[in-house]
């Protein structure tokens, strides 16, 4: 399920185009900057994976992800595991996204409404079209130094950031905060291995 949310925030995120003022606007000048990976097939991987870690980098609030991912045990973490867990979990990111990214064709999407609630946090509301399908995606995007972010999105109800949280609470409990971050290393370390195969 977490592969086809991703996959809907990926395709919805398609159909904006620039500027950065509303949270929509936001949205939109990170779909411009992703359509230009998308499209540059001639670029080596190595880069245009790099060139989505960047948009990912200043277009989503890490920390805001972060925190709802390890929900109470951000709170225990140190300064120092919270920077770790954001340098990999931008990471895991960068590799979801870039996966969808290589099979990503065009679809639908209507963009209904722009919520803003008490100046600080929005939700964008959109309807996309797959394959005969109306599919709700909801945008939560916070105001941070006067910039809006991307720190969740919904599709269907479901959120990317609770999605990934569930599936990591069970390394939390076990392991703690060092283990979940060691255990996505390793991940990302085997992914690279793949590729470099390949």
């Amino acid at each position: 399920m977490k592969k086809l949310i991703a996959f809907l925030f990926f395709v919805s995120f398609s159909w904006l185009a620039s500027a950065a003022e509303t949270p929509t606007d936001v949205a939109k000048e990170a779909v411009g900057d992703i359509l230009k990976i998308a499209q540059n097939k001639d670029q080596p991987e190595a880069q245009r994976k790099e060139a989505l870690q960047s948009v990912i980098g200043q277009y989503v609030d890490l920390q805001a992800c972060s925190q709802r991912v390890l929900a109470l045990y951000w709170r225990q973490a140190s300064d120092e595991q919270k920077r770790a867990f954001m340098k990999v979990f931008e990471q895991v990111l960068t590799n979801t996204y870039f996966t969808l990214l290589q099979n990503y064709t065009n679809e639908a999407v209507t963009f209904k409404s722009e919520d803003i609630q008490r100046k600080r946090y929005a939700t964008v509301e959109s309807i996309v079209l797959s394959q005969g399908k109306e599919i709700p995606v909801n945008y939560l995007l916070l105001q941070r130094n006067d910039q809006w972010k991307i720190y969740d999105f919904m599709a269907e109800g479901v959120s990317v950031v609770r999605s990934f949280s569930s599936d990591y609470q069970g390394i939390l409990r076990t392991k703690g905060i060092d283990g979940l971050i060691d255990t996505l290393k390793a991940k990302l370390a085997e992914g690279s291995k793949a590729e470099g195969a390949k």
